[in-house]
């Protein structure tokens, strides 16, 4: 009959710590060899596999000589960002360190350097690179394409207005037009001088930001209408009656020519709630002379109903 396992510490129990810390605290090497710890990285050890990029992070830090900070892929997993692709527990994570320090090496780690030249900022207790510092260096990545930054930055943006002047001028890109509702920063972030990995990717993105998208989806419905040389619509954009009152605060609406264009994920489809709420909506808007068009993603991913959606729209708002 086996014999049980040693007790450990209550300084150890239920978060990650080093071997050192165990060591210190006398815990014997054959209790560190257990089955029931997990490694998470060298000289590490932990009492439950990561199941979050939230618990992976916080416990692989502690392998991790200060100064540093999440960056990249890692940091914009934090922000909570939608990308192309989902978090597994065996990606690795991204971390930059300044130019005068030895670059990050070892397993389950990507290094960078140059976090003098970045601003940085406290996530939910990861020490992280800022939002627009974190969308630049996402443009670095090989895998990512434009529409892919363009998603991210504007989920940025739309989260909070105030950050959209700063991540376009990451990307030396045009200004696109501002959140009328909400403040303006006046200092944005600082690029690092000299070529960029990415850099011409990030300047297309960056001319290409709004704010007010409202899923990943909207956002390449916008940017299928700019491809296609539609007047830009009002995003996320407030409907009111004849008399004043609210009625409705639509995906996309050409005011002037009187038409609204509203994505219907999924979950219109599924939640009947929503169904039947979604068609007494825009029965009410058709109500006061808008022209509604309801889109799907098979609208802008099969070729021959984006081009039928595009001449129909043009026809209507140019």
């Amino acid at each position: 009959m086996p014999l049980p396992r040693r007790p450990l510490p209550s300084s150890l129990v239920g978060r990650a710590f080093t071997v050192a810390e165990a060591v210190a605290a006398d815990v014997p090497e054959y209790r560190l060899r257990a089955r029931d710890l997990h490694t998470p990285a060298k000289g590490l050890r932990s009492h439950r596999g990561a199941t979050t990029i939230d618990e992976l992070a916080a416990d692989l830090a502690l392998a991790l000589p200060p100064p540093w900070a999440w960056s990249h892929l890692t940091a914009a997993r934090l922000f909570r960002l939608p990308l192309p692709t989902v978090w597994s527990r065996h990606e690795r994570l991204h971390v930059v360190r300044p130019t005068s320090s030895a670059q990050v090496r070892r397993p389950g780690f990507v290094g960078h350097r140059g976090l003098e030249n970045r601003q940085t900022r406290i996530l939910r207790g990861h020490p992280t690179t800022t939002e627009a510092w974190t969308w630049a260096d996402l443009a670095s990545l090989p895998g990512l394409s434009v529409t892919d930054l363009v998603i991210a930055g504007d989920a940025f943006a739309t989260r909070d207005p105030r950050l959209l002047d700063g991540l376009v001028a990451m990307g030396g890109g045009r200004e696109g037009p501002r959140h009328e509702e909400g403040p303006r920063h006046e200092e944005g972030p600082r690029r690092a001088d000299g070529p960029r990995r990415g850099a011409r990717k990030l300047r297309v993105a960056a001319g290409l930001l709004r704010s007010g998208s409202g899923s990943p989806m909207e956002t390449r419905a916008r940017l299928a209408f700019i491809e296609a040389g539609l007047p830009e619509p009002e995003l996320n954009a407030t409907v009111h009656g004849p008399d004043g009152h609210f009625l409705a605060r639509v995906d996309f609406l050409w005011r002037e020519a009187g038409v609204v264009v509203e994505y219907e994920g999924d979950q219109h489809r599924s939640d009947r709630r929503q169904w039947q709420n979604d068609i007494a909506r825009t029965r009410l808007l058709e109500e006061t002379g808008l022209r509604v068009i309801r889109i799907t993603s098979l609208d802008l991913f099969d070729a021959s109903r984006l081009r039928a959606l595009i001449a129909m729209l043009r026809a209507l708002v140019t």
